[in-house]
């Protein structure tokens, strides 16, 4: 859901030695909520949008923009056009078609609706 995609990218952010880029780098944190609002992209134009993005990290955001494409979207194959398969797919982080049907943004009405059932059971 989109909440454990944002998280996920911060664990990644911390873990890399990043996180006092993004306090002090303006410029930075605004392309790290750039990434985070790929979600709200059109699925059609995800993978261009977040070239446009990578295109403007500096060097020092490598580990980043290498661990969004791999896990996110999905790396260019080294032979022939087109993308690897991503670690997690589209459809687990993507909610622009969600959004705009007016639907739930994460599972939690799903889970909610469980324990309603359950509860209402006994």
């Amino acid at each position: 859901c989109f909440f454990h995609y944002g998280q996920c990218i911060w664990r990644h952010i911390q873990e890399n030695g990043l996180s006092t880029k993004y306090d002090d780098d303006d410029n930075f944190r605004l392309n790290v909520r750039k990434l985070l609002s790929l979600p709200f992209v059109p699925a059609s134009e995800v993978i261009e949008t977040f070239e446009l993005i990578a295109d403007e990290f500096d060097d020092e955001a490598d580990t980043l923009v290498e661990y969004y494409e791999k896990t996110w979207i999905g790396e260019k194959k080294k032979q022939g056009a087109g993308r690897k398969k991503p670690k997690f797919n589209n459809e687990l982080w993507h909610v622009y078609e969600r959004v705009i049907n007016d639907l739930p943004r994460s599972n939690n009405s799903v889970i909610n609706a469980n324990k309603s059932r359950k509860n209402h059971r006994k």
